[in-house]
């Protein structure tokens, strides 16, 4: 009797491979590009790798993709979630969406991007207060809002410079804590309008 021989394809990354993503570890109104930036980090994958995993279709890492293009099936099967947390991650097309990434640099340093910073309409966090940012501090570039290799391979950083977006860098540990309910309540007021 001979048995078959298993095979994995080891270019589709997953929880069999070995791969985490904990769902404690996201925050109300988190970012596809805050997940993405986790499970790359915590895995220490590539940005390369990880942004071949969000489509079917053949995607030039380099060139990226928009989130709203992903495949949300896929990605929740990557990161081991329900698919209605991946499309709540994902800043649909709309007319006051910035083409650009933008973040708060308190949220950044705790390890945290939420997908309602990409709203034109909000000047700021919702939770600090402070002004929303689309430039990085030290080359002062902007990054388009696509998933990308380079995006994806500098977690909480600048992709042209790799200098920390938050002149506190950031903290790993911070996975761990949720939000506290007043910020928690200032992203739903956000998020309402």
């Amino acid at each position: 009797m001979t048995l078959p021989i298993l095979t994995l394809d080891e270019h589709v990354l997953g929880p069999r491979l070995g791969y985490v993503f904990q769902r404690k570890w996201l925050q109300p109104y988190e970012s596809m590009v805050g997940m993405l930036w986790k499970f790359a980090h915590m895995n220490r994958l590539p940005g390369l790798l990880v942004v071949s995993q969000l489509s079917g279709r053949l995607i030039d890492p380099y060139e990226g993709i928009v989130p709203a293009d992903i495949d949300v099936k896929r990605v929740a099967r990557l990161l081991g979630i329900p698919r209605h947390i991946v499309g709540e991650s994902l800043c649909h097309a709309a007319n006051d969406t910035s083409k650009f990434l933008r973040f708060c640099p308190c949220c950044v340093s705790s390890a945290y991007h939420s997908r309602l910073f990409q709203l034109e309409r909000l000047a700021r966090c919702p939770i600090h207060g402070e002004a929303l940012r689309d430039v990085c501090r030290h080359c002062g570039r902007q990054a388009a809002y696509r998933l990308d290799a380079m995006l994806l391979d500098a977690p909480f950083r600048c992709k042209h410079c790799r200098s920390w977006y938050s002149p506190l860098g950031y903290a790993p540990q911070a996975f761990d804590r949720c939000l506290a309910p007043k910020a928690r309540a200032a992203l739903t007021r956000a998020a309402i309008g």
